[in-house]
């Protein structure tokens, strides 16, 4: 048969266009910036779960796979960089936290931080001596745990006569955790905390006694205190002193949660620190009742300047309540007991009413900006709940919006089912793990058995579909608080401080890894650049000790960070 040379022709032209393409799939792979080979990488990725290499450019992964693949990437000027066999997971996000809170409060304020601290007794010790080297009417702050009335050896905090007793001259503010606090009568005086005032102008509740005297008890007066470092040490923590600590940790990012008044500080330092070594996601609060924000947040935006790989303002946060561990999360039943510091009624502090929260939740979506409404007891998981229902439907809702430490203490099942239904419309949650092994103990000290069997269900909120993003709410008072292995181990194993609790509501490992990379980017609206490993992401990555798929559970909370990566830099190395 004589062939058609048309036919001929047009095979001549597919092949030809085929050995381009081919050729072209070999030869032309850009050349990498950086290329981490021979790890064992666990990338997040559903398509590509596993990978021995990667290559970087322009802090991006640029290609995710096999040795002998990546090594095609390498040109005359590409470091190449030897993981002799590491494990190697995404790089870990801080989905809660308040950075600036926490290096100050470690380097600055008195620790009486239990257990290194164990009563009341040592605390005021502790005070003494830093009073002894502090000038007359300069504030002091001391740092004690939450639930310290339930681990002092005393059951109870220090009290305002004890405090005047060592400082007559001085304002002292001791913090029972961050949403209870005891004010000496100096302090209280500078407050305008006088007879008869319950409310301080921000939002701080304040206890009275029978004669409408100040008892010495602040709820809640985080925008009341005078508390905060000086501008050039707010700018020396954003530069470099957070990214030395989460870094250690193995953290690539943080949601960082600022005062307002903090904000100038971190735009200037987003200009001339321009690659920091941390990634941050800003969310700003005015006062703790979700007041005194402008109207337009464009004021709020990180500056023109900012590299946006490194700075993002992305929402706003309030407080609905205080914290069960202090007894001022907004309960519907009241505590157990009675203690001189519950405030009146004993269910707890309502900070933020439903009408305010309605309000603050409209005006974060009308700025689309992601609305954070802290959320502790169960009355005011409802207020928060609401909140979100009353946007969605009286308003086209495209924001995300969150609750932060979503049933840590007490979660209903019509919460759990109305939280899985606002999925769809954006609802995202907040947990702190870790919190298994402090506070469970004084969970049933407060409030019994029955509720506080409704706390840490982890796994149902897995299995309800809401992908819980993990956060270390570190703010200085639990130091400790920023080991996320500490609190995969509390998750997988439901190890507590009371011993193993709620065994059933216990996770997978692989779960427990996805509560600290890629729902708290989902959690924030970044999951298309952090969270996983994968072509196009920035190419952030934590190097471990061990391989956490293969240890037993129970080793978890022994996993250390050999490295930590951000954009393909290395920014932390164990020594």
């Amino acid at each position: 048969m004589r062939k058609n040379p048309k036919n001929q022709l047009l095979a001549v032209i597919v092949f030809s266009a085929f050995i381009v393409s081919f050729s072209t799939h070999i030869y032309s792979k850009e050349h990498a910036d950086t290329i981490f080979i021979n790890g064992q990488i666990e990338t997040l990725n559903n398509t590509q779960s596993h990978a021995n290499a990667v290559a970087i450019k322009n802090e991006k992964f640029i290609a995710v796979g096999s040795n002998q693949n990546i090594k095609g990437y390498i040109g005359s000027s590409t470091k190449v960089i030897d993981l002799n066999q590491q494990f190697v997971v995404p790089g870990l996000i801080d989905g809660h936290t308040h950075p600036m809170e926490t290096i100050w409060m470690k380097e600055d304020w008195v620790d009486a931080r239990y257990p290194d601290t164990p009563s009341v007794k040592q605390a005021l010790q502790n005070l003494a001596e830093r009073i002894k080297v502090t000038p007359r009417d300069q504030w002091v702050y001391v740092a004690c745990v939450s639930a310290s009335e339930n681990k002092f050896v005393e059951k109870r905090v220090p009290t305002k006569s004890e405090l005047d007793l060592i400082a007559p001259n001085n304002p002292v503010v001791v913090a029972n955790g961050t949403h209870m606090a005891i004010a000496n009568s100096v302090a209280l005086q500078k407050l305008g905390a006088t007879k008869g005032v319950t409310k301080l102008p921000h939002g701080g509740g304040v206890l009275l006694d029978k004669d409408g005297i100040p008892t010495g008890v602040i709820t809640d007066g985080q925008g009341d205190i005078p508390a905060a470092p000086k501008p050039a040490e707010i700018a020396r923590y954003y530069s470099t002193e957070i990214a030395k600590l989460w870094n250690q940790s193995g953290f690539t990012s943080v949601l960082a949660i600022t005062p307002a008044g903090a904000l100038p500080v971190l735009q200037s330092v987003s200009k001339s620190v321009t690659k920091p070594n941390i990634r941050y996601s800003v969310s700003v609060w005015a006062e703790p009742n979700g007041q005194g924000l402008p109207v337009n947040f464009s004021s709020l935006e990180m500056p023109k300047e900012a590299n946006a790989a490194y700075y993002r303002f992305f929402g706003v946060k309030a407080w609905v309540d205080g914290e069960n561990d202090c007894r001022t999360g907004f309960m519907y039943e009241p505590y157990v007991g009675n203690l001189d510091t519950d405030p009146p009624g004993n269910k707890g502090t309502l900070v933020t009413t439903q009408s305010n929260a309605n309000g603050f939740t409209k005006l974060a979506n009308q700025n689309q900006k992601i609305a954070m409404l802290h959320c502790s007891g169960d009355a005011a998981t409802d207020i928060g709940l609401n909140a979100y229902q009353h946007v969605i439907n009286s308003s086209h809702s495209t924001t995300i919006k969150r609750i932060e430490h979503f049933g840590m203490f007490q979660l209903s099942d019509e919460q759990l089912h109305r939280a899985k239904k606002m999925k769809k419309d954006g609802l995202h949650i907040s947990v702190q793990p870790i919190w298994l092994l402090e506070l469970v103990n004084a969970d049933y000290e407060n409030m019994g058995v029955k509720r506080t069997e409704t706390g840490f269900k982890f796994r149902s909120m897995i299995k309800a579909g809401l992908e819980p993003a993990a956060g270390t709410d570190m703010t200085g008072i639990y130091l400790g608080n920023i080991d996320p292995f500490k609190a995969m181990y509390a998750s997988v194993t439901r190890q507590s401080d009371k011993g193993i609790f709620e065994p059933q509501e216990a996770i997978s490992v692989r779960d427990a890894l996805r509560m600290w990379t890629i729902w708290p980017a989902k959690a924030v609206g970044e999951e298309k650049v952090k969270g996983s490993i994968e072509v196009g992401k920035y190419a952030d990555m934590t190097v471990l000790s061990k391989n956490i798929f293969q240890i037993p559970k129970e080793s978890l909370k022994d996993v250390r960070v050999d490295k930590t990566i951000v954009g393909g830099r290395i920014v932390y190395e164990r020594q």
